[in-house]
């Protein structure tokens, strides 16, 4: 019996499908079915129910399953603390990124932590709020960052920092002005909206409620930068965090909001699961790299691509301590 083939089966087992487990591993369906085989045949008994779909474990297979958690749960422990012993940090690192602006630059953390932890691999997935939620409780991610209205339950959370959402306009929109706009004065309105399912389309949707106002959507994407486009070619208004409109794109205009509405800015993490030495080493370094003011945006302003500027060296940010 060798560690790979309880790897393998667990992934299996987790998953009762052969081929999200092969994409997980990064391996062949072929040869994890071979080691699945493997294993049943040196227990001396069946531990999958295989049909043409999916699998199903038997009773033998639930025990090889918790037991083969339990195994591979200490050897990575093991390889952990011998790591930490000779003073490395090295593994596999996946992190999820909800689209996030402004002034948390998350290529440029993600560049610079790979710099500083080289023998850490690191891989990014993206998606809405909900799928990067149901990814880190799959096991599918180690990290994510996302805008974050609510916390979800289930999941630990670091602040890194906080975003306005303001109204975003055509400059010749008639809601374009000088002073902070009411949410009621989006009735009737079309709206450039995100896709359900976002944390900035359910904060939108639950702010335009409690204002008694029902919104028109006119279009919903995902993309921002079909929405910001959308919205300066004069479609509709969009309600969006202050940083993305000050992207490159074609001019918008926007307004603060009354009331003020704010989203945090987070990097979430599966709750009652240690850490790897990897994942906690970024939190560390995502907690270093945070802003630490934020500036209060005008009331209105007129946005056009910013032109070109040197970008200044700054300086690598220091590990803090990160909650476990």
């Amino acid at each position: 019996m060798e560690i790979r083939q309880l790897r393998y089966f667990e992934a299996v087992a987790r998953r009762q499908h052969f081929t999200h487990a092969a994409r997980e591993l990064h391996v062949a369906q072929s040869a994890l079915s071979h080691q699945v085989r493997q294993l049943e045949r040196e227990l001396g008994i069946e531990l999958l129910r295989r049909t043409t779909r999916s699998v199903e474990l038997t009773e033998a297979g639930q025990l090889v399953a918790a037991r083969a958690r339990a195994v591979l749960g200490e050897t990575e422990a093991l390889r952990a603390e011998i790591d930490q012993l000779r003073g490395l940090v090295r593994g596999r690192l996946v992190v999820g990124a909800v689209l996030v602006g402004g002034r948390l630059d998350i290529p440029k953390l993600l560049a610079s932590f790979t710099e500083a932890f080289p023998r850490v691999e690191v891989g990014v997935r993206e998606g809405t709020a909900q799928r990067m939620l149901a990814m880190l409780r799959d096991g599918d991610l180690d990290l994510a960052f996302a805008l974050e209205c609510d916390p979800p339950d289930g999941i630990e959370r670091l602040e890194l920092s906080h975003e306005e959402l303001v109204l975003v306009t055509s400059p010749a929109n008639q809601l374009a002005g000088d002073s902070a706009i009411a949410l009621t004065a989006l009735a009737g309105q079309p709206l450039v909206a995100f896709e359900r399912g976002s944390s900035t389309r359910q904060l939108v949707d639950g702010a335009l409620a409690q204002a008694g106002v029902q919104p028109r959507i006119a279009v919903e994407g995902n993309d921002l930068a079909l929405v910001r486009t959308l919205t300066a070619r004069g479609l509709g208004v969009a309600i969006l965090p202050r940083s993305f409109v000050e992207l490159p794109g074609p001019p918008v205009s926007f307004r603060q909001l009354a009331p003020q509405l704010r989203m945090a800015v987070v990097l979430w993490w599966r709750s009652g699961r240690t850490l790897s030495p990897a994942a906690r080493a970024f939190v560390e370094f995502a907690a270093a790299a945070r802003p630490r003011t934020t500036p209060e945006p005008a009331a209105t302003r007129e946005l056009t691509p910013p032109a070109p500027r040197a970008r200044r060296a700054q300086a690598q940010p220091r590990p803090a301590r990160a909650p476990r």
